[in-house]
């Protein structure tokens, strides 16, 4: 796969995983105390079975004064859908902000209660109920993702997306899911369908190529493309320019090569950002071929010695190794590196 596909899908699947594992630690637990003296229970109770979904426990509105700073300077209702509909708020995170400010030893539920209690007093009316309702959904569709298995291997990662947004569509109507995930499964959307864009301009002219790529970019992310642009890093950008310009530049000589990529380069970086960068580059084709010659080497020494004990061929082969990097600490760096990609290549048979 693709490097940089890998990179977009790994953020949102990522982020998926995420919410799952984390869920799974903080999710409720049995106290220690009887049910009678339970304080789970109050706010359990007002949480899940208020008739109107939205009443409050007083305990709860009046505490959520002192645990939500009123300095916070919170933004109105309407700059909360004006910025989430644009990408530039997005809800999940600002429900994690909420939720650290929870006091310590609350459980989940009292957590909960208290962020209700928080909007209740922030927004009131008919905004704080749209609030509410969202966060109301949210946590519903939340603990329905503890029993959605995202690991399967029976799915291919857009098909399990797609269950998960299939999840997400049972508890929100259109629009809340928009405002709530809307830019998640627009970067979802985008990463699925880049391959596709990619190979189909593969023999376009490099700055057509670009040109193209952003209104691909304009066309996924629709209103939130503002967002993205200006959240995205500088470097990325570089990257991704060297990445659609790669076929053109393998038709390149050596030395044309080097001088577009430096072109390119202190574009975006400046000339000492240039000199910086290429003094890196130069350090790593360095390490690149030590590594290279090494592993020849190490090839050698095993056919040369067939016969040796476990322990005497990795003795050997750590003598090369110290001799070929410069010292017993970037042999036993080295070493670790190629256990840990071992594994990685088991894992995936």
């Amino acid at each position: 796969m693709n490097l940089k596909i890998f990179r977009y899908l790994s953020y949102v699947l990522g982020a998926i995983l995420l919410l799952y594992i984390v869920y799974r630690i903080i999710g409720p637990k049995e106290l220690e105390i009887s049910n009678e003296e339970n304080p789970n229970d109050k706010a359990e109770s007002y949480f899940r079975t208020q008739s109107d979904g939205f009443s409050v426990d007083p305990f709860y509105l009046e505490s959520a004064k002192t645990i939500f700073s009123p300095d916070g300077q919170f933004l109105r209702f309407d700059e909360i859908l004006s910025r989430a509909k644009s990408g530039e708020l997005n809800l999940v995170s600002e429900l994690w902000n909420l939720r650290r400010q929870c006091p310590e030893g609350s459980t989940r539920e009292q957590c909960h209660e208290y962020i209700k209690a928080f909007l209740q007093n922030e927004y009131g009316g008919e905004d704080a109920k749209r609030l509410i309702n969202m966060l109301s959904n949210y946590l519903k569709y939340e603990e329905a993702m503890v029993h959605l298995d995202p690991s399967s291997k029976s799915y291919t990662n857009q098909e399990r997306y797609e269950q998960i947004k299939q999840l997400r569509r049972k508890y929100f109507a259109k629009e809340d899911a928009e405002l709530i995930f809307g830019l998640e499964e627009a970067t979802a959307d985008f990463s699925f369908n880049r391959k596709n864009f990619l190979d189909e301009t593969k023999n376009l002219k490099a700055d057509e190529r670009l040109r193209l790529y952003e209104d691909y970019r304009k066309k996924s992310f629709g209103n939130y493309y503002n967002a993205v642009v200006a959240r995205e890093p500088l470097f990325d950008k570089f990257e991704n320019e060297m990445d659609l310009r790669q076929a053109e530049l393998s038709r390149l000589s050596g030395s044309e090569k080097e001088s577009k990529e430096k072109e390119v380069r202190i574009r975006y970086f400046g000339k000492d950002g240039n000199d910086r960068m290429e003094k890196v580059l130069k350090e790593i084709k360095e390490e690149e071929e030590k590594i290279s010659k090494l592993q020849g080497e190490e090839k050698n020494l095993l056919k040369n010695y067939p016969n040796l004990s476990e322990s005497e061929r990795e003795k050997k082969l750590m003598e090369l190794r110290i001799q070929t990097l410069g010292s017993k600490e970037l042999a036993e760096e080295y070493t670790r590196r190629m256990e840990y990609e071992k594994t990685l290549k088991n894992s995936e048979n």
